[in-house]
Formats: structure tokens, sequence, C-alpha cells
């Protein structure tokens, strides 16, 4: 058996009775190895008795059963002058005897090797010089210990241990008083330590994150006096961890390590961004009560009632319908709390649906026929934004013109109602087909979804990529529908063929209301079993302003449905 390092051997730790009063046995029967070579952190909540533990293994107090062994030997039977050799000990001290320099400090550790004269040899001063080079503090040897930071001071404090040329050293909560930056720097020389020189190096913190990433062997101390040791792998897997540190508003994570938020009750929220964007998104939406949807699935995960996508230089929310830039993360997080406090009133009537769901809506729907077409797919020469029609009356008239060259007809007027028709067909049938056929509202964003003019059949329409929505209440459905459409869409491209043909808005109107009803008499022809939602839907669209009055479905589908004033 292998003798080296520090062992527990049925340790019970605590304090001594007096006047009468028996002993405090604040921990029992404790058995665990500090293998030379490797770094074992001490972990456990306040109160759990991790100094008592560190203070009896380091012989400052007697135990009270059992041994603690270094290399071997029980430290109760090692003289004190050979303990020091063997076993080096770090306390949380601020206070350091003052007037010393850095090297004075470090060259404490070398007593236990003087004898009784406390002289240093020449061979003595090599060994203070090589533990302050092993902290990477020789540059700070002629500094006074009271101007050193507190980083700089516990390297001296190590570089001291070293010193000691011992086997083994113990350290309390060495990081206490150290920055980020210092904890990170100290427990990877003390990690660098073990690994070179072979030390058996036992170190207590309260930063657990750090310790799960840099411990060799984790030795926890739970609430009832129990000591669990393992890799920082094996106590995770086990629950140890969540089991000793979770509260009320953190829960350990085992997938990343660290302690998060525990999940609120505003919604569930699905994040596309880049692999460093992502978990801040998520971190900052936890905050405001979101919790991340659970991914994987034949969907691209569960449901979410949030969805937030980085674009660009800022980000994209969308929620119950509306589509939401922001310029800044902290923008985002302000429009989210009061997102939450809307859905836990109210049910959303949509869901942001994955791009795949959006993607294999709009195939399906395309098959139903040359109206219901709608391309996802790269962009390539000729394709122009829907937008340009609606906002820009050069570009429209240019179309209008084209349109009266195809028909031969003499009227531009007559040619605008024409092309508004077959636009607000080509627009209602995607739209419709998929809310019927699969569940989903599609965002025809006018910005995203492009035109191309061709002779002879219906305008193609092609994306990139589009939104859309999982139908989540399809009582409310017909308003959304609305406003995608008409509000959105027909109500600006109404308003840009005014300004380019001179004609009142009635007969563009009953044009978006005939191709209403088109598209549900086409939809109720190729999926029969379609037909009575698809009429339901039409009826509330047509009850509508400003489709209200221009029509109703004057016969059944799949007859000759055709509205009528």
């Amino acid at each position: 058996m292998d003798d080296r390092g520090l062992r527990l051997d049925g340790v019970c730790a605590g304090y001594p009775g007096r006047r009468g009063h028996a002993p405090r046995r604040v921990l029992d029967g404790l058995a665990a190895t500090a293998a030379s070579g490797e770094l074992t952190v001490l972990i456990g909540p306040n109160g759990t008795g991790k100094s008592t533990l560190l203070r009896t293994m380091a012989g400052l107090q007697p135990a009270l059963g059992g041994r603690v062994l270094v290399d071997g030997g029980a430290v109760e039977a090692i003289p004190a002058p050979e303990l020091a050799r063997r076993l080096a000990v770090v306390l949380t001290e601020r206070d350091v005897p003052a007037l010393l320099t850095a090297r004075e400090l470090a060259a404490l550790g070398r007593h236990p090797h003087t004898g009784f004269t406390g002289r240093l040899s020449a061979a003595d001063h090599d060994v203070v010089a090589w533990a302050l080079e092993a902290v990477h503090a020789a540059h700070l040897a002629d500094r006074p210990v009271t101007e050193l930071s507190d980083g700089e001071r516990q390297r001296v404090l190590v570089a001291r241990a070293l010193a000691q040329e011992p086997s083994a050293i113990l350290l309390d909560e060495p990081t206490a008083f150290l920055d980020v930056t210092s904890r990170v720097a100290l427990m990877g020389l003390l990690r660098r330590l073990a690994r070179d020189r072979g030390l058996a190096v036992v170190v207590s913190t309260h930063d657990l994150e750090l310790a799960l990433r840099v411990a060799d062997r984790l030795w926890l101390l739970t609430p009832g006096g129990l000591l669990h040791t393992g890799t920082p792998e094996e106590l995770t897997v086990a629950g140890l961890i969540g089991a000793a540190f979770d509260g009320d508003e953190l829960s350990f994570d085992p997938a990343s390590g660290v302690f998060v938020l525990r999940e609120g009750d505003a919604g569930r929220l699905r994040v596309t961004a880049g692999d460093n964007h992502t978990p801040l998104l998520e971190r900052a939406l936890a905050r405001e009560g979101w919790r991340t949807s659970r991914r994987g699935g034949e969907d691209g995960g569960e449901p979410a009632d949030l969805a937030v996508r980085q674009a660009g230089d800022g980000y994209v929310a969308a929620f119950d319908g509306d589509v939401i830039p922001f310029a800044t993360l902290p923008e985002l997080a302000a429009w989210s709390r009061r997102a939450a406090d809307t859905l836990r009133e109210t049910p959303p009537a949509l869901l942001p649906a994955t791009p795949a769901a959006v993607s294999d809506a709009v195939a399906g729907v395309s098959t139903l026929g040359g109206r219901f077409a709608l391309e996802i797919d790269q962009l390539g020469e000729g394709w122009r934004p829907l937008a340009d029609l609606f906002a820009d009356p050069g570009v429209l008239a240019e179309v209008i013109d084209a349109v009266a060259g195809r028909l031969g007809a003499a009227e531009r007027e007559a040619s605008a109602t024409i092309l508004f028709q077959e636009i607000a067909a080509r627009l209602w049938a995607p739209s419709i087909g998929a809310v019927i056929a699969h569940d989903v509202l599609v965002d025809l964003d006018p910005r995203r979804v492009h035109w191309r003019a061709v002779t002879g059949e219906p305008l193609p329409l092609r994306a990139a990529d589009l939104d859309g929505w999982r139908i989540r209440d399809p009582a409310r459905i017909a308003g959304h529908l609305h406003r995608t459409v008409v509000t959105e869409l027909l109500e600006p491209l109404a308003a840009t063929v005014q300004g380019a043909v001179r004609i009142s808005a009635d007969p563009l109107w009953g044009d978006a209301a005939s191709a209403l009803t088109g598209t549900v008499r086409a939809l109720a022809r190729v999926r029969p079993q379609l037909t009575d939602a698809a009429v339901a839907l039409g009826r509330e669209l047509l009850a509508m302003p400003p489709l209200r009055g221009t029509g109703e479905p004057a016969e059944p589908v799949p007859g000759p449905l055709h509205t009528g004033s």
C-alpha cells in the first residue's frame, strides 16, 4: 500500500469537553485519502466543519477519535519539527508579520530545517529563491509584505509553505479575499505544484464552480456530517453537488457545472444565436423568469412561448404573433419582463414555430396547386422584395403596365385591379392553406418574401427563410391572419395602387374578398376534409373591415363559392 499523501482513518473532529461538558463532535468516522500529485478540494456549505477538519488534519487541535496520517505516520505521533517538514499549512490570514519583505516571509518556511540556530545556509536561501520562483513571485522578493496585494501575499504564503519542502500542504480558503483572476491563478498554481512536485495538496474553498474545474478529487462535507469523496464528475453525476448546495433561488446545473436560477414561471424560451451569445441570452432572460425549452424532438424541441434570435448586432423576439427588433440585450430583457407579465395573465394564441416547422408547412401547402406555391430557397437574380411593390409607386406602375400589355387592356385601372386580385390570391392561398392544413401561421414579411416578374402564370413568391407560428388557440387565429395578410400586406399595397392609379378602395377590397373566397374554394376542392374549417375561417375574415360588406360565401364549397353584395 502506498503510504504517501494524507489519509483520514475514522477521524472524529470537534472540540474537547470543558468544565464537565462532553466533547462536541462536529464530524465523526471520516475516511478519505488525498493522494500525492493531486489537488484535493474540500467543499461544503457554511457550518459543515471544513475549517475544523483542516485544523484537525494539521494537528492544530486534537482529533477526538481516529487518526490523521501523513505519509503513513499519525500526526499526533510525529514530533513537531518532523511534522513541519512533512506538512505545511496556509491558514486564512490577512495579518502577516510587519516589516518583512516577501523573501523574509517565505524564508520562515525554512525554520524546520535550520535547527536551534535559526540561521539560513546558502542552500536554504536557494530553496527560498526556488519557492518564490515556483509561485511566480520572484519579482516581489524585496517588496514589503504590507505593500503586496491580496493575491501577491497569498502567493508568498504558498512560497513559505513550499520552502518547508513538505510532502503535503493544507490551505484553508486561500482564495477568500482574492478577485476572480487571482482566484483562478492561485488554484491553477496549486494544481501545477501538486503535479510537478508530487505534493498532496488539500485546499478548502467556497468557490464551487472553480473547484469543479481544477480539482482532481473533491471532499464534500454535507450538513449531516457525511464526507463524500470522488472526482468532480462522479459527485456531480451522483447528484451530491446539487443535493448539498441547491437553494430556493439557485440550483446546480450538472451539464454546465454552474449554478443557475431556478426555472421561472414566465414561460418557455427558445434562443437561436451564436455559441457565445446563446448562454448569455438564456442567462439574461432567465433572470426575468424565462426557462429554456428542451432541445430535441422531431420539431426541434418542445414548444416555446418566446423565441429570440440574434440578428446582426441586435436581437429579434417573437411573441404571440409579434416580431420585435431590439438593438441591445438590456432592451430585450426589459421588454421580456413585460411579456412575462402578459403571459401570466393571458395564454398566447400563437407560439413561435421552429424554422423546420415553417418550412414543412410551406412545402406541404405548395403541393396543393400553383396559387398556393411559396418556395423556401436561395434568392437569385431577378427576385425583388414585396416591400418594393408596397412602398414604391414607380415599381408598382411598371408591373401594372406589364399586366396591361399582357391583357391588352386599354384602361390602367382595370389592370391595377387585376394585379391587386392576383397578388391578394397569392398571399391568401399559402397563408390560409398553412393555417388550415398545418396549424401554422406563416409570417409573410414583405422584406423577406420576394417576387419575380413572369408572364402567363401566378406571381411566383420565394423567401430564403420565414418566421411562423404554431396555432395554440384556433378561436383567435382569424384576427392574427387578418393582421398578417390584410393589415400588413394588402392595406399598404392598396394605398400604393391608389397612388399609382386613380381608383377607389371599394373595388380593390372586393377583389381581395374574391381572392379570399377563391382560395377557400380551391382548398376545399383539393382537400375536401378541410372544407368546414376553411369556410368557417373565410366567413370570419369576410366579417372584418375592410372586407366587411364586400361579400359573403353564397354557396357551399367545393361548389361554385363566390361573393355577392
